[in-house]
């Protein structure tokens, strides 16, 4: 019985040492989970048993070191949850987040496995919408341009000088407003708009103060020499807008484009102390632009970037989780398959239920500790040792009975 127990021993032993070197050489492997091998023993009835078994090999899903790269495509999970990738025929989980873009504008992994994610409805539209419970897809990058847009609205604010007077002339007559004399009004500024063919249009805008009533204003706002629109500006005794804070700019382009026909809001303009100050101006209207490069936010949404410094979103990574991550079954190249054990995958998006956020710029180090793997070894090795003994100290009891007869 005694070589019987010996012999199991060497084989458990063999076994976690197995496993110990799989650690050890995956130590520096993006994404791996260290294993550890576990043992029970051996009885057929005898009170002495018949020695040890294997009894399963558990995987360790805790999460290993966050390191930052220089490449947008790195990504890493913080917290639960793994990459869903397919090739086609099979879906597999991954903590690898090395990806990058192939020739048709895939997101891939080093063995050709496609990141999956939520496409969106329009990835051609101003403003795509993600469909988050969609099915998942492989995740692909359009390379088209992206079409210009005509200016719709748009918002400015800034401040007036309250101290400011009404241009007069020498007869104190208010000066009829006119662009080309500077004489005619106080202030001036700008906004760039976009036409329908993405061709910028200068909108200049001229203030006035009113010299028939206090705290009125008249925004005048040309192009190309012509009014295109107007609007009067009244204000509070503390100097908030109380009146003309939407200032429409209508105008034919005059250049084979659709006419512009935008709202500006102006209901932040103030008029106080002081010099007058553009705080802020921006409007929804952007020029043609071609794809520069893809960025990846915390909740997974794919950003397109675009040379004309516009933004898009592609689509949206999807994680998964399981019920039972311990029932994964290992497949290689830093993989695992769904079995009965495990569940079915549990989908969402980055940062929803126990599901991590997505880190990019960033990779997920293997979290095998070399130090406690090489003590274990030690002991697995003085294990080993111990069994051959077993298995010696039997043969020569059994030569010594053999020697009497």
């Amino acid at each position: 019985m005694a070589f019987t127990q010996g012999v199991s021993g060497l084989n458990a032993a063999s076994s976690q040492l197995d496993t110990i070197g799989h650690n050890i050489a995956n130590s520096q492997t993006v994404g791996y989970k260290k294993s550890r091998t576990e043992f029970a023993d051996l009885y057929a009835g005898a009170k002495a048993g018949l020695g040890v078994q294997v009894s399963g090999i558990t995987q360790g899903f805790s999460q290993g070191a966050l390191e930052t790269t220089d490449r947008d495509l790195d990504l890493a999970i913080d917290g639960g949850g793994f990459f869903r990738l397919t090739d086609g025929q099979q879906t597999t989980y991954s903590r690898n987040g090395q990806f990058q873009m192939d020739s048709n504008g895939f997101l891939v992994n080093n063995t050709g496995g496609k990141l999956t994610g939520y496409p969106v409805d329009d990835p051609t539209s101003a403003s795509p919408v993600v469909l988050a419970g969609a099915q998942p897809v492989a995740l692909q990058v359009a390379q088209g341009d992206l079409d210009a847009s005509a200016t719709t609205s748009g918002s400015m604010t800034f401040n007036l000088n309250s101290t400011d007077t009404a241009r007069v002339d020498a007869n104190g007559d208010a000066i009829a407003f006119d662009a080309t004399n500077p004489k005619s009004y106080n202030w001036q500024t700008s906004l760039t708009t976009y036409d329908s063919q993405g061709n910028a249009q200068q909108v200049n805008m001229y203030f006035v103060k009113s010299a028939a009533a206090d705290n009125a204003w008249t925004v005048h706002a040309m192009n190309k020499g012509n009014e295109v629109g107007t609007s009067n500006l009244t204000f509070s005794e503390s100097g908030k807008i109380t009146g003309g804070d939407t200032l429409n700019l209508a105008f034919n382009p005059d250049n084979g484009a659709a006419n512009i026909d935008a709202d500006i809001d102006l209901a932040n303009v103030t008029q106080n102390s002081g010099s007058f100050v553009v705080k802020a101006a921006g409007q929804d209207g952007y020029a043609a632009g071609s794809l520069t490069g893809i960025s990846i936010a915390d909740n997974g949404d794919v950003m397109g970037n675009y040379s004309n410094n516009q933004s898009r979103a592609l689509g949206r990574v999807a994680l998964a989780s399981f019920t039972n991550e311990q029932g994964l079954k290992p497949d290689g190249n830093n993989a695992w398959v769904a079995t009965t054990n495990s569940g079915q995958e549990l989908l969402g998006s980055a940062g929803t239920g126990q599901l991590g956020s997505l880190l990019s710029g960033t990779l997920e180090n293997s979290n095998v500790d070399l130090a406690s793997e090489l003590v274990t070894m030690i002991v697995a090795q003085r294990n080993y040792q111990a069994n051959a003994q077993t298995i010696k100290t039997q043969d020569q009891i059994l030569q010594t009975m053999v020697n009497l007869r």
